[in-house]
């Protein structure tokens, strides 16, 4: 009787690590998502480019050219999206005088790389992108935004790289291990978050990076005085408003939040056109010292 109830501990343990291995993979090594939409689509002329991250990968993307342009602009997606999700976004931007490049993180898209680490090596992909836009457009001041996990790897890529002048950070996490513990707990309930608690511990096995190690919010003092905006859906459950909260609250200044009433997880673009789009261009123009609209 012992043993037969020892065989079903061990039995039940071992679906468990089983569970949670699988789990890690499906998460760090996900499908990558189709392109579906295209600046052609959007009227913005473009070109193809590709261009080599600091620890050996190839990166793709789109270059969006201004004519008279008055900075640039890097746009970085969400995890399990690509290039084409921002492109609402850098429409705006590039009207608005900003070359824009959008560009596929490792491991997305028809970038190299088959490891997603949700943030830490995909920081190294943003200071990657500054390094091509400042060779293609020399002299020009350069301004990041991001969504989700583009928004936290721009976050910690300006921390590094001062030639980041300002960041938009569009539904970031503040921690990627409070993070981690949202998803599971809002997918899965509060039994499922405990029993995926393991996933932390292989996941940083993988990446070789423990998840609470990843933490916009420890460095995002460091962007200071360069300025800073976030925002954030108030019925965010994948990244719930408290990240926000964390990360306005450790911010250095200048710094603002901006709450969209009622949004999900990077939806204000959608929900709140109107407020959204004029905010981040007025954002960046002030942040490279244009205040005036633009005659473009």
């Amino acid at each position: 009787m012992v043993w037969a109830i020892v065989a079903v501990v061990l039995t039940a343990m071992a679906l468990v690590l089983l569970a949670n291995v699988l789990a890690v993979r499906a998460t760090l090594r996900p499908p990558r998502t189709p392109m579906f939409l295209s600046p052609r689509e959007m009227g913005i002329p473009y070109q193809q480019v590709a261009f080599p991250t600091r620890d050996g990968l190839r990166l793709h993307g789109w270059w969006l050219p201004a004519k008279d342009a008055i900075g640039i602009a890097i746009l970085c997606h969400g995890y399990l999206m690509n290039r084409c999700e921002p492109l609402p976004v850098a429409r705006e931007l590039w009207h608005a005088g900003f070359h824009c490049l959008v560009f596929d993180f490792r491991a997305s898209g028809k970038s190299q790389g088959d490891l997603c680490t949700i943030g830490d090596k995909e920081r190294l992909d943003v200071i990657s992108a500054v390094d091509f836009v400042t060779q293609t457009a020399p002299g020009l001041p350069v301004v990041v935004y991001g969504a989700s996990m583009g928004g936290a790897s721009a976050l910690l890529a300006a921390a590094e790289d001062p030639r980041i002048q300002a960041v938009v950070a569009d539904s970031a996490y503040a921690r990627l291990d409070v993070a981690v513990d949202d998803w599971w707990r809002n997918s899965t309930g509060r039994l499922g978050a405990l029993l995926l608690k393991p996933t932390k511990w292989i996941g940083a096995l993988v990446t070789r990076k423990l998840p609470h190690t990843v933490s916009p919010e420890a460095v995002i003092h460091q962007i200071a005085p360069r300025p800073v905006l976030i925002v954030h859906g108030t019925r965010d459950q994948l990244i719930q408003p408290h990240h926000a909260e964390r990360l306005f609250r450790s911010a250095g200044e200048p710094k603002s939040i901006w709450w969209a009433e009622g949004s999900e997880h990077v939806q204000a673009r959608f929900d709140h056109p109107e407020q959204f789009f004029p905010l981040i261009v007025q954002f960046f123009k002030q942040s490279i010292g244009i205040d005036e609209p633009s005659s473009k």
